[in-house]
């Protein structure tokens, strides 16, 4: 709740800097806006903060009353009690999971700042000039459009894709604390290659070297935020922690105006030594509450037989019969070496991929990756494009989006999660799919705008709809399958953004034959739509809770969290 809250503050001050000098309405209003103290926007903006803030924190979980908050115990691991407590205690975090999550997200928020740097420090309508070239990479090492997608693209996600399924098998049983701190020591030093490169061919295998290192990354924390936290907080624990590919989103827009200062070169360099700092704190900091010593697993090619799902009552899954033997690797179980790996690898992805919930839900992520791969790579070149004089309006604009709509989206989806799946499961999965159909029309809004700032207010609210769905959707999938493979399932789950990112490369070849604003507009509701249709049928797996499930009045839900007498009137 303190992080929604600063989180608010810094986003209303951001707005508050911004808005009096760029918006029509304010310039207007100049002797107004002259005769009003300076200091009275941020105190205004604070005060709004605060009370959206307030909004915000009455939807995420928490306890009811003094009388029922739980004892303090010492584990908030899932299905856990401590003797003699409360129901209540289940669903206590302490505050160093809350810790552990702040690390994480900072690293995160790192990782996604060097992954979308590419973004912004790029530019195909400026002619070549020794001042451009410093500004703009693709002047500098001299490619074009259809490199440039490659690049943002299909350079990043092609290990990433490959060391995905080793990674979220390396979180099944390895050090995740030591894994995530490997990982941003490993795309940091990328990112100072990518200032130092000589060719497009450096800054591709820069890149490459990016999406290896960050393939490890969100297999390991996810896997932590699910053994550190119960079930009922790890929605929310889930959506902070994902919050970060909007804070990075938004420092990376902000790198338009640190390029503008020291150029592309320093600034890749400057956030490359940056992580390496992180990593090295993380590396102190974290610590897997599993008792895992080792970096890397243990070789096994056999993963853990599946247990059977639940057959009946609320949340529970239809899955197909099958072998038990024809999901397991084959190979000798002493065995070394990469072969033994990728056998064990295989069997539990094929372990994940036999539930059919999972393939629907996988269907529905690889849509709205490449929805949200799509928008991301083109945004800045079709703002400029568009709206060629407001490139710093832009970025500033920009970064409050991300920032504001993108965390505040992320938040309220995992709070809303938590708080209404108790009642029915179905919640997780309908609040991405309703998310994916409120943003076409705001996407085209975004298109279509003759106007900058209504272009932006259209893109702020497409971003308030439609970045709801990660931490319900990571919640969904942890939920179907065993806790053995669900590093795979992240893994697997991470492969899915090589789908995403075919989006990128189709949008840069047809901009070249159709205006960019028509290929964007189409191609992204299209990914949209498909996405909240297998959203909506994965749903269709998952059976509707029981009337005695919702007229119990102190047994908690089997799905996540409980359902007390007074929610189950609501």
């Amino acid at each position: 709740r303190l992080i929604t809250l600063v989180l608010l503050a810094l986003w209303a001050q951001e707005a508050a800097a911004f808005l009096p000098g760029a918006c029509p309405l304010f310039i207007s209003a100049r002797p107004i806006v002259r005769a009003v103290p300076k200091s009275m926007p941020r105190v205004a903006a604070r005060s709004v903060a605060i009370r959206a803030g307030t909004l915000v924190m009455q939807l995420l979980p928490g306890d009811e009353t003094e009388d029922e908050k739980p004892a303090i115990t010492t584990s908030a691991k899932q299905g856990t009690d401590a003797v003699g407590a409360g129901k209540e205690d289940v669903n206590y975090v302490p505050m160093a999971s809350w810790f552990l999550v702040a690390v994480l997200l900072m690293t995160n928020i790192h990782q996604q700042w060097t992954r979308a740097l590419v973004f912004y420090i790029v530019s195909f309508k400026v002619p070549v000039s020794e001042e451009s070239a410093r500004l703009y990479m693709n002047i500098d090492l001299g490619f074009g459009e259809e490199q440039y997608a490659l690049l943002a693209s299909f350079g990043f996600t092609a290990l990433f894709t490959v060391c995905s399924l080793l990674a979220g098998r390396a979180a099944d049983s390895g050090n995740r604390a030591g894994i995530t701190a490997a990982a941003a020591a490993g795309w940091s030093v990328a990112t100072v290659a990518q200032g130092l490169a000589g060719s497009f061919e450096n800054v591709l295998g820069a890149r490459a070297l990016t999406g290896l290192t960050q393939a490890f990354t969100n297999p390991a924390a996810y896997g932590l935020i699910a053994s550190t936290f119960p079930e009922s907080r790890v929605s929310t624990a889930n959506s902070i922690y994902s919050s970060a590919v909007y804070v990075g989103g938004a420092l990376a827009s902000l790198t338009i105006l640190l390029d503008n200062q020291i150029g592309w070169r320093d600034s890749s360099i400057g956030i490359g030594v940056l992580g390496l700092g992180l990593a090295g704190v993380s590396g102190a900091l974290l610590k897997d509450p599993e008792d895992r010593p080792s970096l890397l697993p243990a070789v096994s090619p056999t993963p853990p037989a599946m247990p059977s799902p639940p057959t009946s009552g609320a949340g529970s899954l239809q899955v197909s019969s099958g072998s038990a033997d024809e999901d397991r690797g084959e190979g000798n179980s002493q065995e070394n070496g990469i072969e033994s790996q990728m056998a064990g690898a295989v069997g539990a992805a094929k372990q994940v991929l036999s539930i059919p919930f999972v393939q629907l839900l996988f269907a529905a992520t690889a849509f709205r990756f490449a929805a949200g791969y799509g928008l991301g790579v083109w945004k800045a070149p079709f703002f400029r494009e568009a709206f060629p004089a407001f490139q710093d309006q832009f970025s500033v604009a920009n970064a409050v989006v991300i920032s504001g709509g993108g965390v505040l989206s992320s938040l309220a989806g995992g709070a809303l999660a938590d708080k209404y799946a108790p009642y029915d499961p179905r919640v997780r999965l309908w609040i991405p799919a309703a998310g994916c159909l409120l943003a076409v029309p705001l996407w085209l809004g975004t298109c279509y705008s003759d106007s900058f700032y209504a272009s932006i207010a259209m893109l702020f609210g497409e971003y308030i709809v439609a970045e709801c769905w990660f931490g319900p959707t990571l919640a969904s999938l942890y939920k179907a399958v065993p806790k053995e493979v669900q590093g795979t399932a992240q893994g697997l789950f991470s492969v899915l953004t090589a789908f995403g990112n075919i989006m990128p490369v189709i949008i840069g070849s047809l901009q070249k034959d159709y205006p960019l604003q028509h290929v964007m507009a189409g191609s992204i509701s299209t990914a949209y739509v498909l996405s909240a249709v297998f959203f909506f049928a994965a749903s269709t797996q998952l059976d509707p809770p029981t009337t005695t499930l919702l007229q119990t009045s102190t047994t908690p839900s089997v799905d996540a969290g409980e359902v007390g007498q007074d929610g189950a009137q609501d």
